[in-house]
C-alpha cells in the first residue's frame, strides 16, 4: 500500500491525536458584532485555567495565572521576578542595587510588558478586574525597572510614555472591582485617586501641558461620570465646593457681583461645616 504523500513543511500530529483546528473553530464561531463572545476561559489538559480568544482566522491562548505564555524565564515566574531577585541578592552581598540593562535585556522586558498588557485587556473583558489590576501592577514594575536601570535614556522615554496608560488601567480595575462588591462611592473615589496620580506623573515629567488633552485622564473622567449616573453616587463635599467656586468665578467674569457674593457665602458655609466634621 502506497504511503500518503505529505506536503513538505507540514507537521504530523502525535499518534492518535488530530492537530487540525477546524473542528474547534467550527464549534466556536467568531462573532464580529460582540467581542465579549470571542473571549472565554477553559480548563487545559494540564488542569490549569486558560484564556482563549477567537479571532477571525483562529484562536489565541494565554495562561490565566502566572506569566501569560506559561514560560519561566531564567527559572523564575517572570522576568520581573528574576530581576527583583537579582537586585535583592546584590543588595545582600554588597549593599547596592546596581543593574545595567542593555539591548537584549530591554527586548526581553518589552516582550513581557506586551504579553501582560494583552492579557490585561482580556481580564477586563472577562470582568476579572482584580486580575487586570495585578497585570497593570506588573507592567508598572517593569517600567520602574527600565526607568531605574536602562543604559539608554531614549529607551527609558519610550517606555515611560506608556506609564499613564498602566496607571489608568490600574485605577479602572480597582474602581470596577469595587463596583462588583457594591462599593460605588469608593469606586468614584478610586477614580479620583487615579486622576490625581496621573496628573502628578505628568507634572513630574514636566509635561503639565498634556493634562488637558490626556486620553488617559479623559477616559477616567468619563468612567467617573458613568459610575455616578449608573449608581446614583452623589457629589462629595469637595466636588460641591469646587463646583461653587467655578460658578463664583463665572459670576465675577460676568460682573454679577451679587451672585458672586452669595456663592462666596455658600462656599464659606460648606467649609465651616467641613471643619466642624473633622474636629
Amino acid at each position: 500500500m502506497q504511503e500518503a504523500t505529505r506536503v513538505p513543511g507540514t507537521v504530523p500530529g502525535p499518534r492518535g491525536m488530530a492537530i487540525d483546528l477546524t473542528p474547534l473553530l467550527n464549534d466556536w464561531a467568531h462573532d464580529p458584532s460582540d467581542e465579549g463572545k470571542n473571549v472565554r476561559c477553559i480548563r487545559g489538559a494540564d488542569g490549569r485555567l486558560k484564556i482563549q480568544v477567537r479571532v477571525r482566522c483562529g484562536i489565541f491562548q494565554w495562561e490565566f495565572e502566572g506569566r501569560p505564555d506559561g514560560a519561566t524565564p531564567h527559572g523564575f515566574p517572570s522576568v520581573l521576578d528574576f530581576y527583583r531577585a537579582h537586585l535583592k541578592s546584590q543588595e545582600r552581598r554588597s549593599g547596592s542595587r546596581s543593574l545595567r540593562l542593555g539591548k537584549a535585556e530591554i527586548e526581553e522586558i518589552s516582550e513581557e510588558i506586551t504579553d501582560y498588557y494583552q492579557r490585561r485587556i482580556l481580564f477586563f473583558r472577562l470582568g476579572e478586574y482584580a486580575r487586570a489590576r495585578e497585570d497593570a501592577d506588573h507592567n508598572v514594575g517593569l517600567m520602574d525597572l527600565i526607568r531605574d536601570h536602562a543604559a539608554d535614556p531614549e529607551v527609558v522615554a519610550q517606555h515611560e510614555k506608556w506609564r499613564g496608560f498602566a496607571l489608568m488601567d490600574r485605577a479602572r480595575a480597582d474602581a470596577l472591582a469595587l463596583c462588583q462588591s457594591g462599593h460605588y462611592a469608593q469606586a468614584v473615589q478610586r477614580v479620583d485617586q487615579g486622576i490625581a496620580e496621573i496628573e502628578d506623573w505628568f507634572r513630574r515629567q514636566e509635561r503639565a501641558d498634556v493634562i488637558p488633552v490626556s486620553q488617559e485622564l479623559a477616559a477616567l473622567r468619563e468612567l467617573k461620570l458613568q459610575l455616578r449616573e449608573t449608581y446614583n453616587v452623589p457629589l462629595s463635599r469637595k466636588e460641591l465646593i469646587e463646583g461653587l467656586r467655578e460658578e463664583q468665578a463665572k459670576a465675577i467674569a460676568d460682573e454679577d457681583y451679587e451672585r458672586a457674593a452669595r456663592l462666596r457665602d455658600e462656599i464659606a458655609q460648606f467649609e465651616r461645616d467641613e471643619g466642624q466634621r473633622t474636629t
